[in-house]
């Protein structure tokens, strides 16, 4: 495949230069527009002006006359009236480069022709004059021409594009994302544990996505260093990637081993919709696409009804249209008539059908909620996912997600799922993420598996009676909670801990906690230390004192700090 070359970035004295040539060019017009009369006078031409005449004017008629023809002096009178309205010429053959050129006939022969009637005379319309080009500004703009490409020429030199991580610094940053116009940056720190294992995927994955149709160019930059990009792009925890698209932004939240990476990546340079002409080109789609995104394939759809959800949605899911396919392809997606949109979501294993109708608010409805699965595991990575979606969230409170029992109670929740696409079903295991659980008031003590409706945000709501599931018929159980919550039989309670993103915090709070901790203690062994060595009783109490003031100190200079959502 052939790699896409990049945009080019025009330096400031090409510029200058093409400026300069525009102005000789308006220049040179005009002189060539004053230098000929244009008011139908007969114009008088030498040797020299003959061409520059010829060159400045779309139609012009040459009378090659002598002074002492008598024919060419009958002429004048009528030669006169059709230059006031055609602007005629008149031109000497006394030139000398007329003459030794002998482009005009001998004497004595007879070449001149009757006036045109008066009538055509006067029908006869003045042409706008070509303009002529001088020399000077035609060498100027070559000049300029070559700036150009000498400059496009170190635009693509400057940064490598064989596949090569690119190393950026504070200068080369924004020269690198208006070069490229797919560029992922990985903004790291020399001494973080996960940015030295993310290296040999990047160096593994660059060759690959810099050899697609629409390469991908992967650089990284040194964020603790270069502090002041670090904080205009919000970089609060290491590694964070940014793909940044024709230079705007976007956080990669996506996998980090090379070829997940890659498989990633490449729907964000993949067409809008994909064309599927036969059964095998519908299985390689699923499999280039992998489990990462939902995928949408309309068969027997026409690609303009999808079109523009399709480009609405590029980043979050895969479209495709099916013109030819078999009754086997029908049975193993499971759809009996045409037109039809299946969703297929492959890390969880999950596929719906809707057949219509194909218009409003309908369509649109059944792309957004397929977004996510029928049951979404909650962590990290899926409240970012369910935080722009409007809907409530159904949240399902679970001793351990991976055990036998909660797996069965996902599977009913998956039922409740599919008569109920307005509202999101989640679960969270506390052995999994307990920090998360402990906002919703859950304790040891607490019984578990638990309901309740979240607003994703602050609040949340139990319902009265219904909010404890117990072993015995289940799924009667969560129907009932749910005519509960419509009904309104509810109580809305204030979560204890952070928000949405503020769980995620949570995260790197307690390592930091740790951390600083740590540093303290430190801090007072080394101190203590010093102390044993002087030995002089009074004076060791009086360092104490001051250690201890410094350590104080210390911790009311690092009280304010506020951790990022990264692990690091």
């Amino acid at each position: 495949m052939a790699t896409t070359q990049p945009r080019r970035r025009i330096p400031y004295p090409p510029l200058i230069s093409v400026c300069a040539s525009l102005w000789w060019l308006a220049a040179a017009a005009a002189a060539s527009v004053h230098e000929f009369p244009t008011d139908g006078t007969v114009i008088e031409l030498d040797d020299a002006s003959f061409d520059r005449a010829i060159s400045t004017f779309d139609f012009i008629l040459v009378d090659f006359y002598a002074p002492w023809c008598g024919h060419c002096k009958r002429l004048n009178p009528e030669d006169f009236l059709i230059g006031l309205n055609s602007g005629g010429i008149k031109y000497s053959n006394h030139s000398p480069s007329i003459q030794k050129q002998n482009s005009v006939p001998n004497r004595g022969q007879r070449r001149s022709q009757p006036p045109p009637p008066r009538e055509e005379a006067t029908a006869m319309a003045t042409t706008q004059p070509r303009r002529r080009i001088p020399y000077p500004p035609l060498i100027s703009v070559c000049a300029s021409l070559w700036w150009l490409a000498a400059a496009a020429a170190a635009s693509v030199h400057e940064f490598p594009t064989d596949g090569t991580v690119i190393e950026l610094d504070d200068a080369s940053f924004d020269r690198a994302i208006s070069t490229f116009d797919f560029i992922l940056v990985d903004f790291y720190a020399p001494w973080c544990g996960h940015c030295k294992r993310l290296n040999p995927e990047l160096d593994k994955a660059a060759p690959v996505l810099a050899q697609l149709n629409e390469p991908i160019m992967i650089a990284k930059i040194n964020a603790d260093k270069y502090t002041k990009l670090a904080a205009k792009y919000e970089i609060d925890g290491y590694p964070t990637m940014k793909l940044f698209m024709h230079g705007v932004p976007m956080e990669y939240t996506g996998p980090r081993n090379a070829d997940l990476l890659v498989r990633f990546l490449k729907k964000f340079v993949a067409p809008d919709i994909s064309f599927l002409e036969s059964d095998s080109a519908v299985q390689n789609f699923i499999d280039m696409a992998g489990a990462n995104f939902p995928m949408f394939i309309g068969f027997g759809l026409n690609e303009s009804v999808i079109l523009e959800l399709a480009r609405k949605y590029k980043k979050k899911a895969w479209f495709s249209v099916a013109k030819d396919f078999s009754e086997e392809i029908m049975v193993a997606y499971d759809f009996d008539k045409v037109p039809a949109l299946v969703s297929l979501h492959p890390e969880y294993n999950e596929q719906s059908v809707f057949y219509g109708p194909f218009e409003g608010e309908f369509l649109e409805d059944f792309i957004r909620q397929n977004q996510l699965p029928l049951t979404v595991p909650i962590n990290s990575e899926t409240l970012k996912l369910v935080k722009d979606d409007e809907r409530k969230i159904v949240l399902t409170i679970v001793d351990d997600e991976l055990d036998e029992n909660s797996l069965k109670l996902v599977r009913i929740l998956r039922s409740a799922a599919t008569a109920n696409r307005d509202l999101i079903f989640g679960y969270v295991g506390v052995k999994q993420w307990g920090e998360f659980v402990d906002a919703f008031d859950i304790s040891k003590r607490s019984k578990l598996p638990k309901l309740l409706v979240w607003d994703g945000k602050e609040e949340y709501h139990i319902v009265v009676g219904s909010e404890d599931v117990d072993d015995n018929d289940q799924g009667s159980q969560i129907s009932r909670f749910l005519e509960g919550y419509r009904d309104g039989k509810t109580i809305k309670k204030e979560m204890n801990g952070p928000s949405l993103i503020g769980f995620i915090n949570s995260l790197v709070s307690i390592r930091t906690v740790y951390l600083l901790v740590f540093i303290v203690a430190v801090l007072m062994v080394i101190q203590n230390f010093s102390q044993t060595e002087e030995n002089p009783q009074f004076r060791g109490i009086q360092d104490g004192a001051e250690g201890t003031d410094a350590s104080t100190s210390h911790i009311e200079s690092r009280r304010d700090y506020q951790p990022g959502n990264k692990e690091d």
